[in-house]
């Protein structure tokens, strides 16, 4: 299937991002610096890691404030934009909010998957501190989930349980 894209020719900004996902449901899109990112549709067992980790922490104390792929504004300019697999904001964004300003999330979770290894586990860390999000979990494809939280403007791991035996549990301080 061939999908056109209208993309100006200028350095994207999150709203452009936005009008291309409306138009290609297929694909999630980031936006680094202005460069369009494109990413395939996530594996069935990357959305149930997800799934699975974003209904226990709306179970354990993060109703209304957790998200799946919901867009995260890494910087105050409108040229960068990720989409974590999971996000706990601060407080209640209201449901209709597309980008969410990085100074409004406590959590960002990436699962890795084949084609995001050096995404999940090298770039976003580094953008996810250089926002100044407290907190980031990366869940490994053995099922290990890697906790960190910001010190001093990198992450520092705090913690590191198998997926199944964190569920079972009640969620880490995250406040």
């Amino acid at each position: 299937m061939t999908v056109t894209l209208n993309v100006p020719p200028r350095p994207l900004t999150v709203h452009d991002v936005t009008a291309l996902a409306e138009a290609d449901e297929l694909h999630c899109f980031e936006l680094t610096e202005g460069n369009l990112v494109v990413i395939p549709p996530r594996t069935l067992g990357h959305q149930h890691s997800a799934s699975r980790l974003g209904v226990w922490l709306m179970n354990h104390g993060f109703p209304g404030r957790t998200g799946l792929f919901v867009g995260l504004k890494t910087t105050d300019d409108d040229l960068n934009g990720r989409v974590p697999d999971v996000a706990v904001t601060k407080g209640y964004v209201p449901g209709e909010t597309v980008w969410i300003p990085a100074e409004n999330v406590l959590l960002a979770a990436e699962i890795v998957s084949a084609g995001s290894e050096r995404t999940d586990r090298w770039f976003k860390p580094l953008e996810y501190a250089a926002a100044g999000i407290e907190h980031f979990w990366r869940v490994e494809p053995d099922g290990t989930v890697l906790r960190f939280r910001l010190v001093d403007g990198a992450y520092a791991e705090i913690g590191k349980d198998p997926l199944d035996a964190l569920l079972a549990g009640e969620v880490p301080d995250l406040d």
